[in-house]
C-alpha cells in the first residue's frame, strides 16, 4: 500500500481523501467546513475525520484550492504594486484596466529606452529610482517589476528587483520569472496578481504545516497547477498565481477519474463558483490564451474552465424593481449564509426574529450581518470608521443597522467597501445554501434563522417564503443552463471566448429554459447535447439533474463526488515547458544572433547551428526546471520547433517564405514521486 493524501481547501468546505496508488482506491474520505479567519481549524477537522492508523502512514501530501480562484473573483489579495519598466503610459492608461491593471496614477513608470529585440538603449536613471520610489512603496507587501521586452532582456527587471531587495527589502516578483509571452501590459497585470496572492497561498501553506506538525507527519508537499500538473511547495509560494484554477484543474482530473466519461462537461459547484470544465476522448480540453477570471485577463495556462460566480453561498439579494423577472439577483459575491451565522453566533436568529416582527420597510438589507476575519484596530492605513466598524465585531456577527449605529454612523454613510474587499470583514446573508436548510435538502447548521430570512425577504415580494425557496433553487438552475451552453459555445468558436453571448443569443438561450414547460410557445429552442454532465461537489446533485433534462442528455453524479477535487489532487503529473527564440542580433553584431530563454539571453556568432544550441538550451532549462517543480526519478523530455513566416513578393515565381521568428520549445514531465 502506498497511501498518498489529498487535501482541497474551497470558498466553503475543506475534502480530504486518502488514496492508495497501487490499487487506485480510495480507502477513506472526509469533509469538513472552511474556516476563512483561520485556515487551519477546517484543515484540522478533517484531517479529524480520517482514520488516524492510515493517516499516518502516508508518503506525501498533494493539495488544491479555490482560495486563490475566489480572490480573484471577488478582488481581494495583498497590498501588491506593480512598476512598470520603459513603458509607454499613454498605452497603459487606455488599454490597462481590461486586463485588471489598476489606474496608472496607481503604477510606478521608471523611464528606459528599450527597443524591440530587448535591446537596452538608455537605462534607467537607478539613483533617481532609489530616491524617488519609497513614497510609492508606503503600504505595499509585495511589488511586481515588468519591463517593456523583458522576455527578450531581463536585465533591467533583475536589476530593479536586487535593488528593491537590497535597499527596502521588499519582496519582488520579476515578469520574466512567470510568463514568457509578449503583451507587456498583459504581462504585468499576470505579475502583479502573482504578487497579490502571495499571503493568500502563505497562509494557506501555513495552515498546513500547522496539522501536519501537530500530527508528527513530515512529508513531502505537492500542489496542484491551473493546467492539471504539479509544482512543490517551494515552487507555489514563488509563483501563486499558478494556482488560481488549480482547484477546479483538480476536480477536473476527479471528475474524469470518477465517472470514467470519456466526452463530457463537468460541473463543479462549491460554495463561491462553479466550474464548468470539457472533456474529449477522455481528454480535459485546454485553456487557450491564458485565464480570465474576475478582473483579471493573465497569461497563466490553464485546462478550459468556464468560471462563474455562482454557489451554494452565494449572495442572494433582491433586485431592482423592474430589473429580473423573478425579482432576485444572485452573486457573485459570496457571503456566510445566515444559517452558518446563526450556529455561531445564537443571536443572529433572535435579530432575525426582531425583523420578522416588525417587518420594516427599507431600501437597505436590513436582514444581514457582519462578522470580523481580522481586526485592523490601530492600524494607521484605515479610516476611524473603518476601525470602529472592526472593533463593534470583535464580540461576534452584527446587524448591519446596529452596526452602522456602534461605528457612529447610519445606513446611508456606512462604508464597508474596502473591508469587505480586503477580507477583513464578511457579509453574512440569504443564500442558496439558506434556501436548501428551509426546503430540508442540507440541514447542518441553524435552518429557523434561514426561515425567518427567507419570511422577511419573500414579504417584499409578496409571495410565500416556500415560493421564494423555489424561486432561488430555479434561479440556480437557469444560470447552470445558460453557462453549460455558454462553456460549449465557447468550445466551438475562439469568438465566444472572446466576447460571450451578446444579448440576443442570451434572451434565445434563457427563454429555452423558460419555455421548456410553455404549452404552445411562439418558438420552439431546445439546445441539445450528446455529452454526460458529470456533477461533483457537494450541492451539485441537487440542480444539475434537471439541467441535463433541458439539454436532452445524461446527467452523472458519481460516487466520492463530494470529494473529487482532492482525489484530482493526487492524479497528476510534474511538467515544465521552456521555449529559446532565436533572434537576429543587430546591426553591429550582423552575423549572429540571440537565443533567448525565460533564463538567459546568449548571443552566438554561429547562426547556423542556432536552432540546435537554441534545442540543447530548451530542453536542459525544461528539465531543470521540471526537477524545480518537483519532479523525482526519470524526466521525459520533448521538444519541436515552430517559426512564424510571411510571403515575401507577389509572383508566385519570386514570392519566397521570410522567416520572422524562430523558436523551440520543450518539454519535460515527471513523477511526484507518489
Amino acid at each position: 500500500m502506498h497511501l498518498v493524501l489529498g487535501i482541497d481547501t474551497g470558498g466553503t468546505y475543506t475534502d480530504a481523501v486518502l488514496y492508495d496508488t497501487e490499487t487506485g482506491r480510495v480507502m477513506a474520505s472526509g469533509k469538513a467546513q472552511t474556516t476563512r479567519d483561520d485556515l487551519s481549524v477546517g484543515i484540522s477537522a478533517v484531517m479529524d475525520t480520517l482514520p488516524p492508523d492510515l493517516l499516518k502512514q502516508i508518503e506525501s501530501l498533494s493539495l488544491s484550492t479555490t482560495l486563490a480562484t475566489n480572490a480573484c473573483v471577488e478582488d481581494k489579495g495583498g497590498r501588491a504594486k506593480l512598476i512598470f519598466i520603459g513603458a509607454e503610459r499613454p498605452v497603459v492608461e487606455e488599454t490597462g484596466a481590461k486586463y485588471g491593471l489598476p489606474p496608472a496614477s496607481e503604477i510606478f513608470f521608471l523611464d528606459a529606452e528599450i527597443q524591440f529585440d530587448g535591446t537596452v538603449a538608455r537605462e534607467p536613471d537607478w539613483d533617481a529610482f532609489l530616491r524617488d520610489i519609497p513614497p510609492f512603496l508606503e503600504g505595499a507587501d509585495s511589488l511586481a517589476v515588468v519591463s517593456f521586452q523583458g522576455i527578450k532582456n531581463p536585465t533591467l527587471e533583475q536589476k530593479a528587483k536586487k535593488l528593491l531587495l537590497d535597499h527596502f527589502g521588499m519582496f519582488t516578483v520579476c515578469g520574466h520569472e512567470l510568463f514568457w509571452s509578449l503583451n507587456y501590459i498583459k504581462r504585468g497585470a499576470s505579475t502583479l496578481l502573482n504578487a497579490r496572492l502571495i499571503p493568500v497561498i502563505t497562509d494557506f501553506l501555513a495552515a498546513i504545516h500547522k496539522n501536519l506538525e501537530s500530527r508528527g507527519i513530515s512529508v513531502p508537499i505537492v500542489i496542484v497547477r491551473s493546467d492539471g500538473t504539479l509544482m512543490s511547495e517551494e515552487f507555489s509560494l514563488e509563483r501563486p498565481v499558478e494556482t488560481i484554477l488549480c482547484g477546479p484543474a483538480a476536480s477536473v482530473l476527479g471528475g474524469v477519474a470518477l465517472s470514467g466519461a470519456e466526452n463530457c462537461a463537468i460541473v463543479d459547484m462549491g460554495g463561491t463558483t462553479t466550474d464548468i470544465a470539457l472533456v474529449k476522448k477522455g481528454v480535459p480540453v485546454k485553456g487557450d490564451g491564458g485565464v480570465s477570471i474576475g478582473k483579471w485577463d493573465t497569461f497563466v495556462d490553464s485546462v478550459y474552465i468556464h468560471t462563474i460566480g455562482l454557489g451554494g453561498d452565494s449572495w442572494v439579494k433582491l433586485a431592482k424593481p423592474g430589473e429580473q423577472a423573478d425579482g432576485l439577483e444572485i452573486g457573485p459575491q459570496r457571503v456566510m449564509p445566515l444559517c452558518a451565522a446563526a450556529a455561531r453566533w445564537p443571536w443572529v436568529r433572535e435579530d432575525l426574529a426582531d425583523l420578522v416582527e416588525r417587518m420594516p420597510v427599507s431600501t437597505h438589507p436590513l436582514h444581514e450581518f457582519f462578522c470580523l476575519v481580522r481586526d485592523i484596530s490601530g492600524d494607521p492605513h484605515y479610516t476611524a470608521q473603518e476601525q470602529a466598524v472592526c472593533k463593534a465585531l470583535q464580540q461576534g456577527a452584527m446587524r448591519i443597522d446596529k452596526l452602522a449605529e456602534a461605528a457612529g454612523a447610519d445606513l446611508y454613510t456606512l462604508n464597508t467597501k474596502r473591508l469587505e474587499s480586503e477580507g477583513l470583514i464578511l457579509r453574512c446573508g440569504f443564500t442558496p445554501t439558506d434556501a436548501m436548510h428551509i426546503r430540508g435538502d442540507f440541514t447542518r447548521f441553524d435552518g429557523e434563522a434561514s426561515r425567518l430570512a427567507a419570511e422577511f425577504l419573500s414579504h417584499q415580494l409578496e409571495i410565500t417564503p416556500d415560493g421564494f425557496c423555489v424561486r432561488v433553487a430555479n434561479r440556480v438552475k437557469k444560470e447552470l443552463f445558460i453557462h453549460v451552453i455558454q462553456a460549449m459555445l465557447e468550445n466551438l468558436s475562439p469568438a465566444f471566448r472572446k466576447d460571450g453571448l451578446n444579448g440576443g443569443l442570451a434572451r434565445v438561450i434563457e427563454a429555452a429554459w423558460d419555455n421548456q414547460d410553455a404549452p404552445n410557445p411562439l418558438l420552439h429552442f431546445f439546445p441539445r447535447t450528446e455529452m454526460t454532465l458529470v456533477g461533483i461537489g457537494a450541492s451539485t446533485h441537487l440542480f444539475l439533474p434537471d439541467v441535463a433534462k433541458a439539454l436532452g442528455a445524461e446527467c452523472v453524479i458519481p460516487e466520492n463526488a463530494a470529494v473529487a477535487n482532492a482525489l484530482g489532487a493526487v492524479t497528476g503529473r510534474v511538467s515544465a515547458t521552456v521555449t529559446a527564440q532565436i533572434l537576429p542580433a543587430g546591426a553591429s553584431e550582423e552575423d549572429g544572433c540571440y537565443i533567448c530563454t525565460p533564463r538567459q539571453r546568449i548571443f552566438t556568432e554561429d547562426y547556423e547551428n542556432a536552432f540546435l544550441l537554441a534545442e540543447e538550451t530548451a530542453r536542459k532549462e525544461a528539465e531543470e526546471e521540471a526537477r524545480r517543480r518537483g519532479a523525482k526519478g526519470e524526466i521525459l523530455v520533448t521538444s519541436h520547433d515552430s517559426s512564424q513566416s510571411a510571403r515575401v513578393g507577389q509572383e508566385a515565381v519570386n514570392s519566397h517564405d521570410l522567416i520572422l521568428t524562430e523558436s523551440v520549445t520543450a518539454t519535460a514531465s515527471g513523477s511526484a514521486g507518489f
